[in-house]
């Protein structure tokens, strides 16, 4: 089982190119049931977010996340009292982490889940995940 971060969901949506095409390759893989993955609800905020802002365009961003939700072989995981109180201690641990990469590595690992596949080099060194790139 594969953890994907908000932005592999995104890169295929906003941008072209390799990673573009390297992210969209992951749900290809996910939606034929080649690999299983999961993320969590704050993965589909991030992504409601950042549609919202970039494209201006509520509904669609609406309908995209709900397009989301609906993806074969994608576990959707809740954020709990206990990975905030985890995200927290990885803030500590490890400096370079923002608030919602420390959740996103709590409700991981709070899952057993230790691959992240993500294009966001803040989760390296993180020694409870390994970072699966896109590169």
């Amino acid at each position: 089982m594969k953890y994907l971060d908000s932005n592999i969901f995104l890169l295929p949506i906003l941008y072209k190119g390799e990673k573009a095409k390297k992210a969209k390759k992951v749900l290809r893989e996910m939606a034929s049931g080649k690999i299983q993955c999961a993320t969590s609800s704050l993965t589909v905020d991030e992504i409601l977010w950042v549609l919202i802002k970039m494209k201006k365009d509520r509904e669609r961003a609406i309908e995209t996340c709900m397009d989301i939700l609906e993806l074969p072989n994608l576990v959707i995981l809740d954020v709990t009292n206990e990975d905030v109180l985890r995200a927290l201690e990885y803030m500590k641990n490890y400096v370079q982490l923002k608030p919602r990469d420390a959740i996103h590595i709590a409700v991981s690992t709070n899952a057993g889940i230790f691959t992240v596949v993500s294009d966001d080099t803040d989760f390296d060194g993180v020694q409870e995940i390994n970072r699966e790139k896109l590169d």
